[in-house]
């Protein structure tokens, strides 16, 4: 895990500017304690890269890498997990090895394979090679966009780096909002799923993508998509033995490490079934982390999608699943006193602002975890492909069942389903979700946030939350958990590796591992959703090696962070007095009247803007951050 940075010139003859570009290498140093370097490999092209020292400790594997040729330069941010059984190919074709990374595996798979080399990877990248006899870059980002790949082309000269700050840094006439994505982020929570940015010239290479500049230009193709057809002849039992068999070397795999690794554990099925796996079938590693909170902290309406107010204390459960797998777990008490100052930190890590204001216990809890290790796994990933959040998908299995004209055992799904959870909440999901423009116009206006916007963020050009139409699927469920997998997934990723590369940590993520993804595309929705509960096929693996308890939870918590209760303070250091400051009126982003009116309301108890105004505090704490420069 690292962070890489360059600059190729395209047809520019522009001088490249070392210690510039030394200044932008510097910004992600977070990325790479361990060891920084530069190579300038002719006139035309500069790599830079920070590394953080997982496997092959030796100074011999830092980076930028060269072959033996010295004709390929490689920087490379990531794992390549399956490296050792990629090595034994390379070596049965005479390749030579002198170090024992998968680095140098990498750049060998690619001198022989060529761009094919990533169909064969099993990890997550983002990785640029160039080809110095015929002045050839090759860019490529990982099938699901755990690792993150930024770049802009600024008079022919073509940039690249892990993070948007050290593009800033060589160039800081690119520090202007892209508005459109800002307003996209108000209203839908729309992040880094999306190609654009919130920097108007810097864009991302999407997921399973790779580009490649030359002589002939520049050339960017997918080289990898989900299967499209369900797997009808596969018996349950079958599939749960293959989805057993998937997941347990997936986890095996994530555990090649020469540093320690740990956990983020929650109360919830996915993090217990990665260490109850390690803990069943190879005896691994105890140390855990899970956050705690104040749990009288939680507002009614941040547990409204359940049909009764139920307590959230996952502490209590995580304690008892120690005992029960022999763990060492840490709890890590969730700090909110200086909120505005963390969350400003966190942006600053993230270049926007996030969906979820469950970035500060992350970060808090990643904060506490690198006093110990440097690398842990964790449980995201599981819920968009198996349909964990059955609010969301059971509207969705509803219809499909009512279109095959199975009444009975749609209405059985329905019945168990509002047993925990609101109809009402529901409802509203489903029309979120929709493409129905008139009922999402409605759902906004409703909600308050029209009224909030004027002026840039007023204007307002819809961008998708997934960057493809799913076309092509024979399943209803599988067409849905798509847009999940390539749309909120994907920004959930990122926050996951900038939160955890703001710590030097390298966050790993078995549920992402490509095999397992492919086989659960090719599942029947009965096999993920059963009795009013997502997962099926991931419970019925799971026996005998999570604890029951956890198997037969139906409630789905997801990572909740309690924050109504901090927009309603009005010290000089609260939300409130940032938001309604006359720095950020005067930006003439947000109506000051229906600020107000939205703090009142919040204040009262009339409704729970807190989503709302984490989303514009966001936006203010970005402007501060990075538009705001002397």
């Amino acid at each position: 895990m690292c962070g890489i940075i360059g600059l190729y010139n395209i047809k520019s003859a522009k001088e490249i500017d070392e210690h510039k570009f030394w200044e932008s290498v510097n910004t992600i140093i977070h990325r790479g304690p361990d060891n920084q370097s530069i190579k300038r490999i002719n006139e035309d092209v500069v790599f830079g890269h920070v590394r953080l020292s997982i496997i092959d400790l030796q100074e011999a594997s830092n980076q930028p890498f060269i072959d033996e040729s010295e004709n390929f330069t490689l920087v490379f941010n990531g794992e390549i997990f399956n490296y050792l059984e990629i090595k034994v190919e390379l070596e049965e074709k005479g390749y030579h090895f002198r170090t024992v990374s998968d680095t140098e595996v990498l750049l060998k798979s690619y001198i022989e394979w060529g761009e094919k080399c990533v169909q064969k990877f099993n990890g997550m990248w983002a990785f640029a090679i160039y080809d110095k006899i015929n002045h050839r870059l090759f860019c490529s980002r990982d099938r699901f966009g755990i690792k993150p790949f930024n770049y802009t082309i600024v008079d022919e000269q073509f940039f690249f780096a892990s993070e948007i700050k050290a593009i800033l840094s060589y160039f800081p006439k690119l520090r202007v909002p892209n508005y459109n994505v800002i307003a996209n982020y108000c209203r839908k929570s729309t992040g880094a799923q999306i190609k654009e940015t919130w920097f108007k010239d810097v864009l991302r290479l999407e997921p399973a993508h790779n580009l490649i500049i030359d002589s002939s230009g520049i050339n960017i193709n997918r080289y990898w998509d989900y299967p499209r057809e369900v797997n009808k002849e596969l018996t349950l039992s079958n599939a749960v033995l293959e989805y057993k068999r998937l997941l347990s070397d997936a986890v095996q795999l994530r555990m090649r490490s020469d540093v320690p690794v740990g956990f983020t554990l929650s109360s919830g099925l996915d993090s217990t079934a990665l260490v109850g796996i390690l803990r069943n079938k190879f005896n691994g590693n105890k140390n855990t982390y899970t956050a705690s909170f104040n749990s009288t902290e939680f507002h009614s309406s941040e547990k409204q999608i359940y049909k009764y107010n139920l307590e959230i204390n996952e502490p209590a459960i995580v304690k008892k699943m120690a005992q029960d797998l022999d763990l060492d777990p840490t709890f890590i008490e969730i700090q909110y006193d200086n909120y505005v100052k963390d969350l400003r930190k966190i942006i600053y890590h993230l270049e926007s602002g996030h969906s979820s204001p469950a970035v500060i216990p992350l970060f808090q809890i990643f904060d506490t975890a690198k006093n110990d290790v440097k690398v842990v796994l964790e449980g995201q990933g599981a819920d968009e492909m198996l349909g964990g959040y059955i609010n969301k998908v059971l509207p969705i299995y509803f219809l499909e069942m009512l279109g095959q004209l199975k009444i009975r055992s749609a209405y059985n799904e329905f019945k168990i389903f509002i047993k925990s959870y609101s109809i009402k909440i529901a409802f509203m999901v489903l029309i979120r979700q929709s493409n129905i423009g008139v009922l999402k116009r409605l759902y906004y206006k409703i909600s308050g946030m029209e009224s909030l916007l004027i002026n840039e963020l007023g204007k307002y050009k819809e961008i998708k939350d997934y960057p493809n139409d799913p076309v092509g699927f024979d399943n209803a469920l599988n067409k849905h958990l798509y847009k999940e997998h390539t749309g909120l997934l994907v920004d959930l990723l990122h926050y996951g590796d900038r939160v955890s590369m703001a710590h030097s940590i390298e966050s790993r993520v078995p549920f992402m591992d490509f095999r397992l993804v492919e086989f659960a595309f090719t599942l029947p929705s009965k096999y993920k959703i059963h009795n009013g509960l997502g997962k099926y096929i991931h419970r019925t693996a799971m026996k005998g090696i999570v604890p029951e308890y956890i198997l037969n939870n139906p409630i789905k918590l997801g990572f909740d962070s309690p924050v109504s209760h901090l927009f309603k303070k009005e010290d000089e250091s609260s939300p409130k007095s940032i938001l309604l400051s006359e720095k950020c009126l005067n930006r003439g982003l947000f109506s000051s009247k229906a600020l107000i009116k939205t703090f009142d309301e919040h204040k009262s108890g009339k409704k729970n803007h807190s989503r709302i105004l984490y989303r514009m505090l966001s936006v203010e704490l970005w402007f501060r951050e990075f538009i705001d420069i002397n």
